[in-house]
């Protein structure tokens, strides 16, 4: 009786154990999901604005309980995204995160003030994204197209020779077609005079949907303006046109961006460990005994 009973504790304490073993790799594998859907709505900017030292830290916080408004590089957009994701309420910006130094939305690089440079090389290990080149001793500079304007390289530096400046970008193109006294009245006269067999009346309907104009080939359009002199509405169809091609490179141009920096990042993270894996420890005192000793010996 006793090995029976002893016989079925042990394999229900097996069956538990399998059962929370698939259990505990379910959840993981579901959180880190979460996780990662949260890293991809993050600007990828890598600046630790949010009390984290990235944005995959910041996601898993996130994925835990933190609040989704402590990232001023993504604003009120990501803030609604991450809501719009993870069922919560849309708040406004922390304001704790934003740093005191960054006065203003626009988009900030940090610039060496190189004359004063004493190449100590302490902001090049701050740079998260690799952005600041220089050796030891010599002169540092920054690489305005990888640089993010994270800030991070600004405390470390002993003779505060780092300043922030303005991006030097062209403002987002966008295109404000004339206001037309009269709406599409579906005659179909543009699709008629359309080189590519588009449907420019469909594409003018639905403007504002990018999954809608993506099935209709808006980037088949070559913005002949045929569509424009055979409209009795006189709509100025094709700059709708060009003003929606405009914002989806834009949009791509700011997702290549992110996955770009997310890269660097992700380097410089394995080129530190790879580092410190190399950095060889000076011997104790017991050790260098050793070695004497060991020396002495094979010398007799």
């Amino acid at each position: 009786m006793v090995l029976t009973g002893t016989l079925g504790l042990a394999l229900i304490g097996a069956l538990s154990s399998l059962l929370l073993s698939r259990t505990s790799k379910h959840f993981v594998n579901h959180t880190d999901e979460v996780v990662d859907a949260i890293d991809r709505l993050l600007p990828q900017t890598q600046c630790a604005q949010c009390g984290y030292p990235g944005c995959k830290p910041y996601a898993a916080a996130i994925a835990d309980g933190e609040a989704i408004n402590k990232c001023p590089p993504g604003g009120d957009d990501t803030i609604s995204a991450l809501a719009d994701l993870l069922g919560r309420k849309v708040t406004g910006l922390d304001p704790s995160c934003r740093k005191a130094s960054v006065a203003t939305d626009e988009q900030v690089i940090a610039v060496i003030r190189e004359e004063e440079c004493i190449g100590c090389t302490l902001c090049i290990k701050a740079c998260p994204v690799d952005a600041i080149v220089g050796a030891a001793q010599l002169m540092h500079t920054v690489i305005q197209s990888e640089c993010t304007g994270c800030e991070l390289c600004l405390p470390p530096c002993p003779v505060d020779c780092i300043d922030l400046h303005p991006l030097a970008m062209q403002p987002p193109h966008t295109v404000s077609p004339p206001a037309s006294g009269f709406e599409c009245i579906r005659c179909g006269l543009c699709e008629e005079v359309c080189p590519r067999d588009l449907l420019p009346q469909d594409l003018y309907w639905y403007r504002d949907s990018p999954s809608k104009l993506e099935s209709l080939e808006l980037d088949q359009c070559i913005e002949c303006r045929r569509c424009d002199r055979a409209c009795p509405s006189h709509i100025p169809l094709t700059d709708f046109f060009r003003s929606a091609k405009l914002e989806k490179q834009q949009q791509i141009g700011q997702a290549n961006r992110a996955q770009h920096t997310l890269a660097r990042y992700e380097h410089h993270l394995e080129r530190q460990v790879a580092s410190s894996q190399l950095v060889r420890q000076r011997p104790s005192t017991d050790e260098k005994a050793s070695l004497l000793d060991a020396i002495k010996q094979k010398r007799r």
